[in-house]
């Protein structure tokens, strides 16, 4: 056993690659593997290496892997001949890394039925050699569609199924001079006049003026046509740049009037601050035990009460320094006193954003901080956003790449400080956070702080969800951050508060 864990270890370190086909290893290693649940099957000839301990139906291994599948697979069969359809490639180039349930690719040969995949996805290839794009490049090392060639591709339906990638899409794409290359090298003339009329709907009259008179110029004569069916832009123009962050900006301004419409109305500041903070004190072991155990922390009531009391002592006591739970428990307790400082500084009329947007990294370095004493975590560790890519566990969301942290979080920052109601501060404030996932842990304990930091600022009582709705919560998440349906979080929110109101 050890003999072929080693050998796969090897393969695995020489493809930088969980996947692997059936040509990569030994038949006895193969069945060895899979017996011993190492290897679990996507389909015949193709495995994915995993941790046994993982529990049956455990979708995240497969949610993280997923691409490099298709790159496998793909490369496999095909070589370099093939390209993902153009709403994929737009994707790609957005940075929407959420796993699709189904991925199209066009290639010289192919049945034209869904290849089955794991946990509901699949894979369809046709066979179209006649219109493989001559225009592919490589991202994530899948053949794509270039930029302007995909929004080009993209067929009517896209602008109307899809109206914030696509608007996402135009404008993202500054400079009209490669749209131009494009349209003319290929003759996309109905594309040109979707295009046109779609720049002229978002209120970009500028390209859609110089697309137009550019066109004209060569001899092309194009019929313009807003490809939209909404009354006005959902992409509201700005000075934001990066796509996560008007992907961002969007979705805050698409979900704030359901958190409106759906959650108890705003009471205002308490006039009493100091019996609310009293309060929130009162709150601190059951909002403990309920966020650790929700992240899988085994912390008991005691364990809690014991960090409290500073009888956790990990310098005297090496039981102490091993515990992990402990470790937790105690990062949890610092950090929950810096976030009753920072709601102290909002019930004394200091602007909610800029209190989250100073004191939320000190959050998280105060939840750390034990780990860093314990020696497990480095002191610079603390600092800054992650530097890997995460994966949510079960989740077909992938947060954003490190390379978007900055934007990401930036785009929040500004959202938090452009709403006026503190029930869309607390909410949506929450869901982004845990979408943007900008640290390697603690992100949903970070997440929830966030929530009451905002509830508190419209004089909402402090809210604990309970570790026993922990599936509708994951689910409600996954809802919104897939489906782009956040009712479902909204009402589970407002349900906890009034679970928590009646608490006091």
């Amino acid at each position: 056993m050890n003999d072929a864990l080693s050998r796969i270890h090897a393969i695995v370190e020489q493809k930088k690659s969980h996947i692997l086909h059936t040509g990569d290893i030994s038949r006895a290693d193969r069945e060895l593997l899979l017996h011993n649940r190492w290897l679990e099957e996507i389909i015949r000839g193709w495995y994915l290496v995993i941790r046994p301990d993982l529990p049956p139906g455990d979708s995240t291994a497969w949610y993280a892997n997923f691409w490099d599948f298709l790159k496998a697979y793909l490369l496999h069969h095909y070589d370099s001949e093939y390209c993902l359809s153009a709403e994929c490639s737009l994707d790609f180039h957005l940075g929407n890394t959420t796993i699709p349930k189904q991925i199209i690719v066009m290639a010289p040969k192919g049945s034209g039925a869904p290849l089955q995949l794991p946990y509901g996805t699949s894979l369809l290839v046709y066979a179209d050699p006649t219109r493989l794009p001559e225009e592919r490049e490589v991202v994530r090392g899948l053949q794509v569609m270039p930029f302007a060639y995909a929004i080009c591709k993209v067929s009517p339906t896209y602008f109307q199924a899809s109206p914030q990638e696509a608007q996402i899409a135009l404008r993202a794409m500054h400079n009209p001079a490669e749209l131009l290359r494009t349209i003319v090298k290929h003759n996309f003339k109905s594309a040109a006049g979707r295009l046109i009329g779609a720049y002229r709907f978002i209120g970009n009259t500028v390209i859609a003026d110089t697309l137009k008179s550019n066109l004209e110029e060569v001899g092309i004569a194009v019929i313009e046509k807003n490809p939209f069916v909404n009354e006005t832009p959902i992409v509201k123009e700005s000075q934001l740049t990066s796509p996560i962050a008007m992907r961002i900006h969007a979705m805050w301004g698409q979900f704030r009037n359901v958190v409106i419409s759906h959650f108890p109305p705003v009471s205002g500041l308490p006039a009493n601050s100091r019996a609310y903070l009293d309060h929130i004190t009162e709150m601190y072991a059951q909002d403990a035990y309920n966020s650790l155990s929700i992240e899988g922390y085994q912390v008991t009531r005691e364990l809690i009460e014991k960090v409290k009391r500073a009888e956790w002592l990990p310098e005297q006591n090496p039981t102490d320094q091993q515990q992990r739970d402990a470790l937790a428990a105690r990062g949890y307790y610092e950090a929950f006193l810096s976030v009753k400082e920072s709601v102290e500084k909002i019930l004394n009329r200091e602007p909610p954003s800029q209190v989250i947007t100073q004191d939320l990294p000190r959050w998280y370095q105060k939840l750390f901080a034990p780990s860093v004493q314990a020696g497990i975590l480095s002191a610079s560790d603390l600092f800054g956003y992650r530097r890997h890519q995460v994966y949510i566990r079960h989740s077909r969301h992938t947060p954003p790449a490190k390379e978007y942290l900055v934007d990401a979080m930036e785009a929040l920052f500004q959202c938090l400080q452009e709403e006026e109601h503190a029930a869309v501060r607390a909410v949506l404030g929450h869901f982004f956070f845990v979408y943007i996932h900008p640290y390697m842990d603690g992100n949903g304990r970070i997440g929830r702080f966030l929530m009451n930091a905002m509830l508190a600022s419209g004089g909402y009582p402090w809210t604990v969800i309970q570790v026993t709705h922990r599936n509708q919560y994951f689910a409600s998440l996954e809802l919104a951050s897939v489906a782009a349906d956040i009712l479902p979080f909204t009402q589970f929110i407002a349900s906890q508060l009034h679970s928590s109101s009646r608490r006091i």
